[in-house]
């Protein structure tokens, strides 16, 4: 079992602030920051109703449910420099690649990739840096990149999986995104979110990536110093620009 980084209980803390700040109030008892994070969900309410705020519990998309009245939303929270936006085993993202109907081929040249050894599974003795692995399997990358971006649906997918949705289909779903603290902020829907990824590319990304969404391991340890091993079998999801891009959405409105 590996420890959770400090971004991760800074995070925390971030969605706390924000609870606290609007749980209990009314609309216009909130900063105006707090007012169009609650009035970008609830598009008509009574400014005088109290909001409710309560965390989500798990490892769930959304960290945060809004209700006023019988109207309640899901809010997915991010603060800070960190652009990691999910993690999951390789096995699990495998197998959604194949459900996907991506080749067998696409998924040995994404496993060569990723462990960066010359095997599939992780099993070699020398380990490439990320450089090193960009340069050495330069050509699967490219094929990569071309499979994953030449279908915008299979774009759209794997954003409502990785930024809304998750992999674990009983927990519920985030609806918005908003990144930011209780002082300032963006907030944007799903439905935005998702337009603007199905007609963006990122051809000068290098490492392989759908749309924003850069795929890499957890950890690839090239001298061997498995600190904690299962790190190298987990993919992780990073949208490296995410604030600029919610801005970016927001002012041309998808």
């Amino acid at each position: 079992m590996f420890k959770l980084g400090s971004g991760y209980w800074n995070g925390i803390q971030n969605e706390q602030e924000i609870l606290e700040a609007i749980n209990g109030k009314k609309i216009q008892d909130l900063s105006p920051n707090l007012q169009k994070l609650v009035k970008k969900m609830f598009r008509s309410v009574d400014i005088f109703e109290t909001i409710k705020v309560e965390q989500v519990p798990g490892f769930a998309k959304p960290d945060l449910k809004f209700t006023i009245g019988d109207e309640s939303h899901y809010l997915s929270v991010k603060h800070g420099l960190s652009s990691q936006v999910h993690c999951e085993d390789i096995s699990v993202f495998i197998e959604w690649l194949r459900k996907n109907n991506m080749s067998e081929h696409i998924i040995e040249c994404y496993l060569r990739y990723h462990y960066a050894d010359g095997t599939l599974d992780g099993s070699g003795q020398k380990r490439l840096s990320q450089p090193e692995a960009l340069q050495i399997y330069k050509d699967e990358v490219e094929e990569l990149n071309q499979a994953f971006n030449d279908d915008r649906f299979l774009v759209g997918s794997l954003f409502r999986r990785v930024m809304f949705e998750g992999n674990d289909p009983s927990k519920p779903a985030a609806e918005f995104i908003y990144h930011g603290d209780k002082e300032d902020g963006v907030i944007c829907s799903k439905e935005s979110v998702l337009s603007y990824a199905k007609t963006k590319r990122e051809a000068k990304t290098k490492a392989p990536h759908f749309c924003k969404i850069v795929v890499r391991p957890y950890a690839r340890y090239v001298n061997n110093d498995d600190t904690y091993p299962e790190k190298r079998h987990k993919v992780v999801f990073e949208w490296i620009r995410m604030r600029w891009d919610l801005e970016y959405i927001n002012k041309y409105r998808y």
